[in-house]
């Protein structure tokens, strides 16, 4: 009888070596450095203090609350380490952590779930075998309540959630079939371009036709030629992934801007040709924001505008009594030029905001937000570097700007507000739940004010 059971454990210690050599394999683990690349893991789960990719700690604005990104190094006091495969899996299909620690979508495993086996594996084993442990804990993501009852997030799964693998995981490199992969999984581009319904989640039938990312719109990406990107080629979509920019249509800010600079900048050149080559085949959808026919505008000698003379020695260092033109001729005409056409060497190193998606699209956010902001995105040996106004120029300062620039180089008829402006820094825009989110925590937090007192009175009344 006890031969058999060594025999058996013995086995057992062949298989459990088996799999450990499986997992340290080099190249399972080189794979799964590429798809957490891919998968842009260390946009949300950097450290803002160390830099180090994978530590925890990146906050994440939402209108619930502060949300952030957490730990997963494999440190088994703050991070990973005691997961299992099993475990891990979990995460990704299910938005599960081990104790039925539910997650919330801001984690995308809404589209990696549709990962292969084999690239959760991969992932998992370059988390595990790649990665420095860290033991620096990430803060905790602490929600008012109702959002703080996580197992609300069961619910949303069995309505919204669909697990199912994506097939193309091994398709032809360069297809089609390998594009649809990456794009719904890894590059989860619908979540920021698909718009969401009531309850946040996405809406399947308008999948890529443009959505909301806080303050930025994240425009339509099907083949549509008003609303999307129907007149871009393969190679132009392929040109923008890699560098961020696409002179006279596109330039990556916000979100997008970190994307590629942390990943479709380092992706391989036949997976960013998949991507674009699926992208010119799903579905074409229109849309209310539509790109209007770009102007063509005449350079306005600085000597027409500046017109006028001053009352007092403030207003030639204050933007107030300036008119769009005169702030833009100031702060903005020594990089894109006078007429708005940027830098018109073969390099094109400073962009032309005539033919600019930002510019010409009816929805005026990713303009005001990329003059707010600014442009800080590294690819390569390039850095485009644009410096952020949202400190130096008052609202009404920068809807003068946005203004100009949008009527002058873009559509006349596409003005720019001060109420539009503050409506788009303050990110009012979204379902019902993101609009309405800071009123429900307050009455979440006085239903369980009230739960808590009668249930106080009645343990008294008890007690007597």
């Amino acid at each position: 009888m006890r031969k058999p059971l060594l025999r058996l454990a013995a086995a057992s210690l062949l298989l459990a070596g088996a799999v450990q050599a499986q997992e340290a394999s080099p190249d399972l683990v080189k794979r799964g450095e590429y798809l957490a690349t891919a998968g842009d893991c260390s946009a949300c789960h950097r450290d803002p203090h160390s830099g180090k990719p994978f530590s925890g700690g990146y906050a994440i604005q939402s209108p619930m609350g502060m949300i952030y990104g957490s730990n997963i190094t494999p440190s088994k006091t703050a991070g990973i380490g005691n997961y299992s495969l099993a475990d891990f899996t979990d995460v990704m299909r299910k938005g599960k952590a081990p104790g039925n620690h539910y997650l919330y979508p801001a984690m995308p495993y809404t589209s990696f779930a549709g990962l292969s086996d084999e690239d959760i594996h991969a992932l998992y084993s370059y988390l595990m075998l790649g990665v420095p442990a860290d033991d620096h804990p990430a803060p905790a993501t602490d929600l008012p309540f109702p959002f703080s009852f996580r197992p609300v997030m069961a619910m949303w799964n069995l309505l919204f959630l669909d697990s199912k693998a994506v097939p193309g995981s091994d398709a032809a490199a360069g297809s089609a079939e390998r594009g649809e992969y990456l794009v719904r999984t890894l590059a989860h581009c619908s979540t920021c371009h698909t718009p969401r319904n009531g309850m946040m989640a996405e809406q399947g039938d308008r999948f890529l036709s443009g959505g909301k990312v806080g303050s930025w719109t994240a425009p339509n990406i099907t083949p549509d030629a008003q609303a999307g990107i129907g007149d871009w080629s393969e190679a132009e979509i392929v040109t923008y992934l890699r560098t961020g920019a696409l002179h006279g249509k596109a330039i990556a800010a916000g979100e997008m801007g970190t994307a590629v600079q942390n990943s479709f900048s380092k992706m391989q050149q036949n997976d960013l040709e998949a991507m674009a080559h699926y992208l010119k085949q799903v579905p074409a959808i229109g849309g209310v924001d539509r790109k209007a026919p770009s102007v063509a505008p005449q350079a306005t000698p600085l000597s027409a505008i500046e017109t006028g003379m001053k009352n007092e020695i403030t207003d030639y260092v204050s933007g107030d009594a300036m008119s769009g033109a005169q702030l833009y001729n100031g702060a903005c005409a020594t990089c894109h030029a006078s007429d708005g056409r940027g830098t018109h060497d073969t390099q094109r190193f400073y962009p032309s905001l005539v033919g600019s998606s930002a510019v010409l699209s009816d929805d005026p956010a990713n303009l005001i937000m990329t003059i707010a902001e600014g442009v800080d995105r590294q690819t390569g040996n390039d850095h485009a570097f644009m410096p952020e106004f949202r400190t130096q120029f008052s609202q009404a300062e920068l809807a003068k700007v946005a203004d100009y620039v949008s009527t002058n180089f873009g559509n006349p008829q596409h003005v720019i507000t001060s109420a539009d402006v503050e409506q788009t820094l303050k990110g009012e825009s979204g379902s019902w739940l993101v609009r309405y989110a800071h009123a429900l925590s307050i009455i979440g937090g006085v239903v369980a004010l009230l739960v808590i007192v009668v249930a106080l009175i009645l343990f008294l009344r008890r007690r007597k």
